[in-house]
């Protein structure tokens, strides 16, 4: 037997012997049963990116893949920063769809939240809500602001760059169509596939200098911090979770698609990466891993409507194992320099609503998933309208609201608490 299959047989069995004390104690067990509720949480990743592109002439003379070889789906090279009128779309959309509580579906638009672009001879660091000035989108905040009012926007925290700034200082200049590209705002160059902002490579200090001033732009511009956060590229390993829960951030999506730097590729890695989220769970019982189990990617099928149904079919599937349906979805199927692209998007998703709306969903985010698994109760403060409150769990128990004060939520009640008081949500 070679040493391989040996390493692989004993990882193997160390995982299962791990997996069984887990069950054992417990770990991970949710105080609601989430099958009756029937809930959809819309994670949506890379909003705030100012790229790739900032508009549909930036590629005009360029040699794209002397910029970068494209390894990505095809659309990805008209990937652009959202505008006004795309988010003021999509608000409209998810508010025509109201869940079995009359709260409308509602999306968490997962921030981007730095830039960098050169300006003659130095590099200019801009933090939201400041872009760099192709990617200048008049009333983007205002439609942002009006989409959170109306309780159908709920931002939450990607990534500070979705790069190593290094790495792109290095390499962006370079003679030619790196130079070209980047001069005309596009973000993409030579070897920014591999790139990667959470690298192993980068010193701890960075990268937590890094990730406090973007979280605290995050609060100056949201007017909170985050609940949740991503990891850009999916890439992180275990430092980084130490620095996001030393920040408080301890609600952490798709654990099952980290690509952890630290494990080896192939069925070993496989294997240990299995090993290794268990092993996360156990040993960090204030994490919460939420992991995406419905895939909605219209644009980057040939087949949009497939897409659809296939997600819609992922959703009831979660529903019936006693999962929350927690949707992966990126920007690209809804910000693009061709119309038609975001259009072919936002439709999709309307469809995707209508399609779910018989099975009376309720429509969740991450911070309020995470809260009823762990307490039973959940707030999510709607800016401008109040806090809805939860309680999905068998017994009257106490929540303390955002800003202060504590309520007292009967078992299986949802309110909205606002100027006019406690107001009950059917």
């Amino acid at each position: 037997m070679n040493r391989n299959r040996l390493v692989t047989l004993a990882a193997a069995a160390a995982a299962l012997v791990l997996l069984g004390a887990g069950f054992m104690l417990g770990t991970g067990r949710s105080l609601v049963a989430w099958g009756p509720v029937r809930a959809v949480v819309f994670e949506s990743d890379d909003w705030g990116l100012a790229g790739f592109i900032p508009d549909a002439q930036a590629w005009e003379g360029i040699d794209r893949t002397a910029v970068a070889p494209g390894r990505f789906p095809e659309v990805y090279w008209g990937s652009t920063l959202e505008d006004s009128a795309g988010v003021a779309a999509l608000a409209k959309v998810l508010a025509s769809v109201r869940g079995r509580d009359g709260l409308p579906a509602v999306l968490q638009p997962n921030y981007v939240m730095g830039s960098q672009d050169p300006e003659g001879d130095r590099w200019v660091v801009r933090l939201l809500p400041d872009l760099p000035p192709a990617y200048a989108r008049p009333g983007l905040w205002t439609a942002v602001r009006l989409a959170e009012r109306a309780g159908v926007w709920h931002p939450e925290f990607h990534a500070a760059w979705h790069y190593d700034p290094a790495r792109r200082r290095e390499a962006a200049l370079a003679p030619g169509a790196p130079r070209q590209a980047t001069e005309r705002g596009i973000l993409l160059f030579p070897g920014s596939e591999q790139a990667r902002e959470l690298g192993p490579w980068r010193g701890r200090e960075a990268l937590a200098g890094e990730l406090d001033d973007a979280l605290d732009s995050f609060t100056a511009l949201f007017g909170r911090p985050p609940g949740s956060i991503i990891a850009p590229d999916y890439t992180w390993n275990g430092r980084v979770e130490d620095l996001w829960q030393e920040r408080g951030q301890t609600v952490i999506q798709a654990k099952r698609e980290q690509r952890n730097p630290d494990l080896p590729h192939g069925r070993t890695g496989r294997v240990l990466k299995a090993l290794d989220r268990r092993w996360s769970a156990l040993v960090h019982p204030g994490r919460i891993y939420l992991e995406r189990n419905c895939r909605f990617e219209p644009v980057q099928s040939p087949d949009p409507a497939a897409v659809t149904r296939s997600c819609a079919a992922e959703v009831r599937r979660a529903w019936q194992r006693g999962e929350p349906a927690i949707v992966e979805t990126h920007r690209v199927n809804f910000a693009h320099t061709d119309p038609a692209v975001a259009a072919v998007g936002t439709a999709a998703l309307g469809d995707l609503l209508a399609a779910l709306a018989p099975g009376r969903p309720v429509f969740l985010v991450d911070s309020e998933v995470a809260a009823l698994q762990a307490t039973g109760v959940s707030a999510r403060a709607v800016p401008g309208a109040g806090v809805i409150v939860r309680n999905l769990a068998h017994s009257r128990r106490p929540l303390a609201l955002p800003g202060g004060g504590v309520a007292l939520i009967p078992a299986g009640a949802s309110a909205r608490i606002g100027r006019e008081g406690i107001v009950p949500i059917p």
